[in-house]
Formats: C-alpha cells, structure tokens, sequence
C-alpha cells in the first residue's frame, strides 16, 4: 500500500518533506475502519449503518485488503449455515461464499452483505389481528415448512425480525405454543374452553378444534407432530 503507486507523481521527488504525505481519496469512516483492521486485525461492520458498511467493504475490494474480505466472507458463510464455530479454516469457508454467491458485489446487490454478517436474532415478532407473539426462529423452521419457507427462501430472510399473519390470535396463540411449549397449549386451550358458558361449549368447540387443525395443516407441521397436536387436542376437551 505504501508504494509508489499511493504516493503519486511525488513519489521520486527529492523533496522529503512530501515522502510520508498519503492522499486517499476515499470516505474516511470508511478508511478508518480498515485502517483498524491493518493495524489491529480487527474485522468489523457498522450494523445500524448499512450504507457505510457496503462503502467499507467495496473499498476493502478495491484496495486489495484481501484478509479483511476473507473474515467478512467466512462469517457470513457461517451465519448463513446458522453455526457456531467455522466447518474449516477461513479460505475455505471464503471458497465458498465465493462459489455460493459469485463474487462480492453480487453478495452486496443480492441483499447478502452487510446484513448477514452478522449474527442474527432467534427471536421472530408475529403480528396477529391486534396481539403479538414471539417465536423461536430455529423452531418454527424446524417443524414448519410454512415458516422455512418464509425464513429460508433467500439466505437474508432469517435476519426477518417481523411479520403478520392474517389468522384467528387465539388459534395462533395455541398453535404457536404447541410448536414452543406443548405443555402451554394445553393450559390455553383449557382455560378457553372454560371461559365459555354450558350452553355455547359444543358449539366453540367444534369451531375452536377446526381452526387449530386447519392452521396446523397451512403451517405444514410434520405427521407425527401433527398426530400428537390432535391427540393432545382431543385429550384437553375430553378431559
């Protein structure tokens, strides 16, 4: 970085006193940030600054700081895998962002970069009619192929924070439970059962247990776990 190339038309000029005078026509946040990582080896990204981040990572391209690339490329990879530890060493965890994703603006314009360097929330916010529920992201897409869908069809989707679901708040509030804590569902669906008179029992009931099966069938649950929904479901109002 410090050859004559940085140090212009000066650079043979018998005058010392521009020898050490570099001119980086560049953002200076920006060059600070890899001016840090040469000095110190520390990689970093401004999370709440998106666009600064992008200008710090297409300047590291075009100055050629390769190892910055490299960290920023293997944590995105692993992020993205949703690990904890890299599979193998850094190059090799970069070979493969670089096979999965082309090269590093492709990753920018894709949505990839910044956002999925860092490491994302498990925590998803579901707005439901005027409630709102939170989840375990790792769950959800886990027993849902609904919710993998929405959380895994492109690799910055599991960095979604918020979404609204168009459904009943109290069969959601179950479902969502019997996804987390089966345990809590049955206590819910109790108390909802019981908070409702003799008279309209039969009545919420047959409706109560149709909304849940036909939420648990558009969130595609697994047979086995939708089996033992119903068992568990059957149990609560035979009880």
């Amino acid at each position: 970085m410090l050859s004559a190339r940085w140090r212009g038309s000066d650079a043979t000029s018998d005058d010392d006193s521009d020898q050490d005078v570099i001119f980086v026509d560049q953002d200076p946040t920006a060059f600070e940030t890899l001016l840090t990582y040469m000095r110190l080896g520390v990689v970093h990204l401004h999370k709440h600054d998106e666009f600064l981040s992008k200008k710090i990572l297409m300047l590291a391209e075009f100055l050629g700081i390769n190892g910055f690339l490299v960290s920023v490329k293997a944590t995105t990879i692993k992020n993205i895998s949703r690990r904890d530890d890299y599979l193998s060493d850094e190059m090799s965890e970069a070979a493969e962002f670089d096979a999965r994703f082309g090269n590093l603006q492709v990753a920018v314009d894709k949505g990839i970069l910044p956002i999925c360097f860092f490491p994302p929330s498990d925590d998803l916010t579901i707005h439901c009619s005027d409630r709102v529920f939170h989840a375990s992201k790792a769950i959800l897409v886990e027993k849902s192929a609904y919710f993998s869908r929405i959380l895994s069809s492109h690799p910055a989707k599991y960095w979604t924070e918020e979404i609204t679901l168009g459904e009943n708040p109290d069969v959601t509030e179950v479902v969502l439970q019997m996804l987390g804590s089966p345990n809590s569902s049955f206590t819910t669906m109790t108390e909802k059962f019981h908070s409702v008179g003799t008279d309209g029992q039969n009545k919420f009931r047959h409706f109560y247990v149709q909304s849940i099966l036909t939420l648990i069938d558009k969130l595609q649950l697994p047979i086995d776990f939708r089996d033992n929904c119903v068992q568990t479901i059957t149990h609560t109002f035979n009880a």
